[in-house]
């Protein structure tokens, strides 16, 4: 591994523009591949569906740290995709719970297997993918919690 370089704003913003592009290469890469193509808050929606399991649609935005409008559209889109299934959850039908479906599970397994698949090829041997893979995921984290703080 590499020696701890200074942090400092420049490096940091430099992380986050590597970030950015990495992203955009790896979706450049999945035109052809065999899945549902989703939209980047649809990823997303599915993604805390499948970490977490069912959810009501304002605990899913709260988590998320959307809108409520955003993640109905979202919603409406996975559900015309057959990815997410609507069911009632209180008596008098007011309550609604929302999970992915075995489709939306097959999607985003087929998707995952593409950005290994990209990634692996140019993942440096030494890089500790998993400690990288957290240290982003809790970056993502504080980041929700900063706009749910702001809200």
């Amino acid at each position: 591994m590499h020696d701890a370089a200074p942090r400092d704003d420049a490096s940091i913003a430099d992380l986050a523009a590597a970030v950015v592009a990495l992203a955009r290469e790896i979706e450049s890469r999945h035109e052809h591949a065999d899945y549902i193509p989703l939209t980047q808050t649809e990823r997303l929606v599915l993604g805390t569906l499948d970490r977490h399991g069912e959810s009501a649609p304002g605990a899913l935005a709260e988590r998320l740290g959307m809108q409520r409008s955003n993640l109905s559209t979202a919603l409406r889109g996975l559900e015309a995709k057959a990815l997410v299934a609507r069911r009632r959850s209180s008596p008098d039908g007011r309550g609604v719970l929302v999970s992915s479906t075995p489709l939306a599970a097959e999607n985003l397994s087929r998707l995952r297997a593409r950005w290994a698949e990209v990634l692996e090829a140019v993942t440096p041997e030494e890089l500790d993918v998993a400690s990288v893979a957290d240290s982003l995921h809790e970056m993502t984290q504080a980041l929700i919690e900063q706009r749910r703080s702001r809200s």
